[in-house]
């Protein structure tokens, strides 16, 4: 029997493939040529059929579709330490929005560099950053230096600023004055991500996202609708993100937020709606007829301390078919490789558990579904994107090792992460990124953090004494 090349054997792998059959392989092998999966089988079988210029032995680690953050703004990682609480005003010389509007674009590039590495440690391949980097040309060059995947939007289109009375530490002058509230403004950014999307082989890609939360006027709401249908590409917005938002809307506007939408026609199965935290009955009916998409961030509903002041839908929302994923918002306390653990305590909080199998979907196959790219990503099959991770089986927490799902799901976070491809290409080995240089990158974020904190009068206040 002649054997057909490959670029790359992954081999003696416990593959979890998320395919339609959500196929799991005990002992396993997934073949790759140049970007793509061409062949996926057991070992014996793969063993017969290709002949792997390389090999890698994934000495029976869980592999897997490597994870899509659906809503991460990037950046804030590197807020860290510096906010006890972001969304509290006054209790630091500046807000959440003043440390936003005063980065520069060697900090985003640092930070981006940083909360990359920290997604490949965690199991991530790819994130979507919801429209809050000033410059994207530099965001682009770091993640594609990385080798990580993401979908970037044009910075903070928004064309009303009333929602911001409910939530005082989203707005500053500096903000306002870096990306003005205009319509104007917003529509001539509309399509400036969009010339990624030429490229197939791009790991960076152009969508919209418009904030929303009360700030977009129906004609602004109308136009990116219409721009990101005519481009083929998700149109996300921030939407029912704590109920005085929402309360505000319907005050303002006379109905409720995803009612309006939807009067609008600006719903359908390609709209993607972030957080979803405060929504009435009638929006749900809403959601269910229209067919769109929801990004939940659990970690940062949790931060948000609204638990008794809402009802828990994500787990019904799961169950009637609505396609859920998870993305982090801004990993301030928490890294992305927490939330499907977030995610499962607060839905036993609630008495309304999800299941391990449902978190894996929403972190693959619905966060490519978030992203438009679910032909290409978010499973391990046949002429999909070889974005697959390796995880180690010699950490403590791979066992007990009866249960590979419920393991992937809760217990394996940073940590077991062995090797990743994105596109084919080995990116992070042996628990280090094969890209770039991991120490000189922590040095050069915390070096940026400290002179931001410097220059915007927000340095760190220590509880304790320091001793130097």
């Amino acid at each position: 029997m002649n054997k057909s090349k490959c670029d790359i054997l992954i081999r003696a792998g416990h593959l979890l493939t998320m395919d339609p059959e959500r196929r799991i392989y005990n002992s396993g092998s997934v073949a790759i040529t140049k970007s793509h999966i061409v062949g996926i089988g057991t070992d014996e079988e793969m063993l017969h059929r290709f002949d792997a210029r390389e090999t890698i032995n994934a000495r029976n680690g869980i592999v897997h579709p490597g994870f899509i953050d659906a809503h991460n703004h990037i950046v804030h990682t590197s807020c860290r330490g510096i906010f006890q609480n972001i969304h509290d005003v006054g209790s630091s010389s500046i807000n959440f929005a003043d440390w936003k509007s005063g980065v520069t674009d060697e900090d985003e590039s640092a930070a981006t560099v940083a909360a990359g590495l920290e997604m490949l440690r965690s199991g991530f391949t790819m994130f979507i950053e919801p429209g809050s980097m000033f410059s994207t040309e530099l965001g682009a060059e770091a993640v594609e230096r990385l080798g990580l995947r993401a979908l970037f939007s044009p910075p903070y289109l928004w064309d009303r600023r009333d929602s911001f009375d409910a939530m005082p530490a989203l707005e500053s002058k500096n903000l306002m004055a870096r990306a003005p509230i205009d319509y104007d403004r917003s529509i001539a950014l509309l399509e400036t991500e969009l010339h990624r999307n030429k490229d197939p082989e791009s790991l960076v890609k152009g969508y919209i996202f418009v904030y929303g939360l009360g700030t977009a006027s129906p004609d602004l709401l109308k136009a990116a609708h219409s721009c990101a249908r005519d481009n083929k590409v998700p149109l996300h917005l921030h939407v029912g993100y704590v109920p005085q938002e929402a309360d505000g809307y319907r005050d303002s506007i006379g109905k409720s937020q995803v009612v309006h939408l939807q009067e609008l026609g600006v719903l359908d199965e390609h709209t993607v709606i972030v957080h979803a935290n405060a929504l009435d009955e009638h929006e749900e009916k809403v959601i269910d007829a229209t067919g769109c998409q929801i990004v939940w961030c659990p970690t940062a509903f949790l931060s948000l301390g609204i638990g008794s002041d809402v009802q828990f839908m994500m787990s019904e929302r799961y169950r009637k078919g609505i396609r859920v994923s998870i993305g982090t918002d801004g990993a301030f306390d928490c890294t992305p490789g927490e939330n499907m653990l977030s995610a499962h305590h607060i839905s036993q909080t609630y008495n309304d558990p999800i299941s391990p199998e449902a978190l894996l979907e929403m972190q693959t196959v619905n966060g490519a579904a978030a992203a438009g790219l679910n032909k290409e990503l978010g499973s391990l099959e046949l002429g999909k994107r070889a974005d697959i991770v390796i995880r180690s089986a010699q950490v403590p927490e791979a066992y007990p090792s009866n249960n590979p799902i419920h393991r992937l799901a809760l217990t394996m976070g940073t940590g077991s992460v062995e090797t990743v491809l994105v596109n084919g290409k080995i990116v992070f080995r042996d628990g280090h990124s094969t890209q770039v240089d991991e120490t000189e990158a922590y040095q050069s974020v915390s070096k940026s953090v400290f002179a931001r904190s410097t220059r915007l009068g927000a340095e760190p206040g220590y509880r304790w004494p320091v001793v130097y």
